[in-house]
């Protein structure tokens, strides 16, 4: 087993672990309408009526049941058969159909390709431990003129603590790439906030938008669009110059 198959091996045992608390948005929430995608996301996806949509990374797939619901036919992977199971559960009660699969999104299934649009969000892109080979791949999984959309947290606020009122400290290396746990707690997925819970071993990296952008070119995709903008809230107690910062960002690439 070669270092990166570690790495991913280790990280499933950790989703697996905590998935039993990550429930996502309420069937009530969905059922009414409700959207897990922002508009701006959606309007990068373009309308999903009948776009073959793969999403990597799903966790319990609400991305994948909020198209499933608008027409797409869609494809989502996750590491943790525990989000699997939940996002199955969800598309049932919901009455859509969703090809939910348990994939490494490093060693996709051959068969897995000729999809219109390749989705990648809320904290998926830092378990790839290899970025230029991932995004060799997912450009092979896309039809000429498809496109992939990645919608993340901003790899600046992955590395910034708030220590205070207009008061930051770097936390992690914003080059470095691969960490071991969190020096931060509140970047670690929401469910463990508070829990003393002793969790397995995992690593995450840190990939900044230059080697995102260059991995995606070096692949033959083509960038479209990439926005940055401020979330104030994912920097609490920072006060009014977190909406100075980036928070997150939105990137659309596309297979000439």
């Amino acid at each position: 087993m070669n270092e990166d198959m570690q790495v991913v091996e280790q990280n499933r045992l950790y989703w697996e672990a905590i998935a039993p608390g990550r429930l996502g948005e309420s069937i009530e929430f969905l059922r009414s309408g409700g959207s897990a995608l922002t508009d701006d996301e959606l309007a990068l996806i373009g309308d999903p009526t009948g776009l073959r949509v793969l999403q990597l990374a799903c966790s319990v797939g609400d991305e994948s049941l909020t198209l499933a619901r608008n027409g797409a036919q869609v494809t989502a992977v996750d590491l943790a058969e525990g989000h699997l199971r939940t996002g199955r559960q969800k598309a049932a009660a919901l009455g859509v159909k969703i090809n939910f699969l348990r994939q490494d999104m490093m060693a996709l299934a051959p068969e897995l390709a000729g999809f219109d649009r390749v989705l990648i969000s809320g904290g998926g892109l830092c378990w790839v431990p290899d970025l230029d080979r991932w995004a060799v791949d997912v450009a092979g999984r896309l039809t000429p003129g498809g496109r992939i959309v990645i919608s993340e947290h901003h790899p600046l606020w992955e590395v910034l603590t708030v220590n205070g009122e207009n008061s930051l400290l770097v936390s992690a290396d914003y080059f470095g790439q691969g960490r071991d746990g969190y020096t931060d707690p509140m970047k670690a997925p929401q469910v463990t906030w508070g829990s003393t819970a002793e969790l397995p071993e995992h690593r995450s990296f840190v990939w900044g938008i230059g080697a995102v952008v260059t991995a995606l070119v070096a692949a033959g995709l083509m960038i479209e669009s990439l926005r940055e903008w401020a979330a104030p809230d994912m920097y609490p107690g920072l006060g009014t110059v977190a909406d100075r910062i980036p928070s997150a960002y939105l990137l659309s690439a596309a297979r000439p």
